[in-house]
This record gives C-alpha cells, sequence and structure tokens, in this order.
C-alpha cells in the first residue's frame, strides 16, 4: 500500500494550476499556427513548425504535471528547463501575445523553487545531505 503524499504547498499547487492554463495556451497557439498555416500561400512551414513546437511543448508540460502533483524532482527540473529555454528568449524577443505566456512560465518555474515547494520535493523524495570533505580526507 502507497504511504499517502504530504498536503502540497500553496506556492506548488499556484504551479500546477499556471502550468495547466500554460499548455492549454500553447495548445490555443499551436491550433491557431497551424489553422492560419493552411490559409496561407507562402510562409506556410514557418507556422506549421511553430504549431507544432507549441504543440509539442503543451503535450509535454501537460504530461509532466502528473509527476509534478506526486513530488517527483526529474518533472520539476524538466519543466524548469522548459520553461526557463522557451520563456527567457520569448520574454527578451517581446512578441505581445506570447510576453505574456512567457512571463507566466517563469512565474510558475519560480514558484516550484520557492521554499515552501522545495520543503515539499524533499519530503516525497528525500534527497541525503552532501557532508563536506576535505580534500584527501576519507
Amino acid at each position: 500500500m502507497a504511504t499517502p503524499l504530504p498536503p502540497r504547498p500553496f506556492t506548488l499547487r499556484a504551479a500546477l494550476i499556471l502550468w495547466l492554463v500554460i499548455s492549454v495556451l500553447l495548445g490555443v497557439a499551436a491550433g491557431t499556427f497551424i489553422t492560419f498555416a493552411t490559409l496561407q500561400d507562402s510562409d506556410r512551414a514557418g507556422f506549421i513548425g511553430l504549431g507544432t513546437l507549441f504543440g509539442a511543448l503543451a503535450i509535454l508540460q501537460l504530461l509532466l504535471l502528473l509527476p509534478l502533483r506526486r513530488g517527483r524532482r526529474s518533472a520539476r527540473e524538466l519543466l524548469s528547463t522548459v520553461g526557463i529555454i522557451v520563456g527567457v528568449p520569448i520574454l527578451v524577443r517581446g512578441t505581445p501575445g506570447l510576453s505574456l505566456v512567457a512571463g507566466a512560465m517563469l512565474v510558475a518555474v519560480l514558484l516550484m523553487w520557492l521554499p515552501q515547494s522545495s520543503d515539499y520535493f524533499q519530503l516525497t523524495q528525500p534527497r541525503a545531505k552532501k557532508r563536506l570533505r576535505l580534500p584527501g580526507s576519507r
């Protein structure tokens, strides 16, 4: 019988909801780009590629939400990587509609790494603390 998980802190619950909203928005953006590509005669490949990329990101984020709910460190690390790699360039470029989504990604990453969330991950997947050793000592 599996042991029950401790209650999730507010910061992690907020991050979960934010990631879900971001996934839905990326799915809508993917559908919009692909639909727009079918209506265009030129630049179709770019819109189809961007729509496919956003669709894949939306699916990846949705797949990582379940392990994140269960307190898996790997899900937090993968979502953080995706959020930073995708969010920062979009935010720096200043794309009007996508900047809001990119900002939300970075806020979700921040929420997952706040002390309350980190304490939850320490409870669900304890990590041994490394002892500081001097070079040459055993």
